[in-house]
């Protein structure tokens, strides 16, 4: 068959879906990159936040419409809300974010004219043995461990990802391996927390990351998204770790609140001041750390006063950048149960505080104009040029560039989300 994939969310789900392509590649399918030159159209869907839920639902009810086309819905949708998927009607075929393993069976029926296939729960995956079709030529997305040790009031990921599964240490590295010799040149490490990888296998992410930049090649390494509960108890390697030139000096420490009674309702498991605490060690180690973090505005229980210490918290950190989301109860939550705050209020606060973090973001820019320093460069940009990552993972914006090459680059003018630059 030919198969157009359109997959939504993290990096991790991104990953899902080249293992999913992997697997069909292999199997004798063809990908294609048109959605009209498909036989079957795999939705890999996103469920981690309301408004993307929604859009979800939409996309779905518009990708059943389309005469012809043969629907597979994947990803954390169909183990959070599988409900609303058969309400819409029936698909070709229901995988999960738990079940891609089987992604070639169901293709394999479907050629047999069976209808609304589905497998939701399998025996789960070694993710970074399965065979791949990679969506870009410099970044390898590897996948460390999935689900987690959190069990977060407002999340829902929790129900598709399940509890926490640690990959193999030395299928990593050999995953790692085979991609820089392939000519890759960004490393992404993915996990819903990387800094719980290990916790139920008796390692610990410094010591993966150290084996993995003890490895041959010129290369970086992105590490993802680490809850602040399970960074504390290995702060200190971690900062050993990162000391290492192929890691981009980049942190994403979700805080979500900057209230203490806020993030006790979130069940986030740690304070204000273990956040403050890990960002103060990485900028005294790393002068020039990019931070990256999360707020969600509008929680059950934050007054103005809750909302206040947020924003004193986003002025004393000043993270680089802020992925801000206005609250937005999800089935089956413990918070979508609780009182909700009216939606004006939510909206009022969400773009005050959107504001400032654009104006910190640009202030934090500012600093590097006039320097020069080497970047790798990524993938063309959306309006031109391409993006080059500093060995912050900042982005700048630069013409005449190749992509994987590593190039130096003067930093001519600042933007509130990104570099302006010139190769020097």
């Amino acid at each position: 068959m030919h198969v157009y994939c359109e997959t939504y969310g993290c990096t991790a789900n991104r990953g899902d879906a080249e293992l999913m392509l992997g697997q069909l590649t292999a199997a004798g399918h063809e990908v294609v990159p048109d959605l009209t030159k498909a036989d079957a159209i795999i939705l890999n869907t996103c469920a981690v936040k309301g408004t993307t839920y929604r859009k979800m639902l939409r996309r779905l009810r518009e990708l059943r419409n389309l005469n012809g086309k043969r629907v597979v819905v994947a990803g954390c949708l169909p183990l959070i809300d599988l409900a609303s998927i058969e309400q819409i009607g029936a698909f070709a075929g229901i995988v999960s974010c738990r079940s891609i393993g089987g992604i070639a069976e169901v293709f394999e029926r479907m050629a047999r004219n069976e209808q609304n296939i589905r497998i939701l729960e399998r025996a789960p995956c070694e993710k970074p043995i399965m065979p791949k079709l990679r969506s870009s030529r410099v970044g390898a997305i590897v996948a460390i461990c999935e689900g987690c040790t959190s069990n977060c009031s407002y999340c829902s990921v929790k129900f598709a990802r399940g509890e926490l599964r640690s990959f193999d240490a030395q299928s990593i590295l050999s995953e790692v391996e085979a991609a820089i010799n392939a000519g890759y040149r960004e490393i992404l490490l993915t996990a819903q927390d990387t800094a719980a990888y290990g916790l139920d296998t008796r390692t610990r992410l410094p010591d993966l990351l150290n084996s993995i930049t003890s490895l041959d090649g010129k290369f970086r390494i992105r590490i993802g998204m680490m809850n602040p509960q399970n960074v504390t108890p290995i702060l200190p390697a971690l900062l050993d770790a990162y000391a290492s030139e192929k890691i981009f000096k980049f942190l994403h420490l979700p805080v979500q609140s900057g209230d203490d009674g806020v993030l006790e309702a979130m069940r986030r498991g740690y304070t204000v001041d273990d956040f403050i605490r890990i960002v103060d060690a990485f900028r005294e180690r790393f002068e020039d750390l990019y931070l990256a973090t999360d707020v969600i505005v509008g929680f059950p229980g934050e007054g103005e006063r809750e909302f206040v210490h947020t924003c004193e918290l986003i002025e004393r950190a000043k993270p680089d950048k802020v992925n801000l989301t206005r609250f937005s109860p999800m089935p089956g939550t413990d918070a979508a149960r609780m009182p909700q705050i009216n939606g004006r209020e939510v909206a009022r606060r969400s773009r005050m505080l959107s504001a400032r973090c654009r104006a910190i973001g640009h202030e934090q820019n500012k600093r590097y104009v006039g320097r020069v320093v080497e970047g790798l460069v990524t993938k063309p940009g959306e309006k031109g040029g391409h993006v080059v990552r500093l060995p912050n993972y900042k982005p700048a914006i630069v013409s005449n560039a190749g992509l994987g090459e590593f190039v130096d680059v003067k930093i001519i003018e600042a933007r509130p989300t990104y570099l302006l630059g010139v190769k020097a």
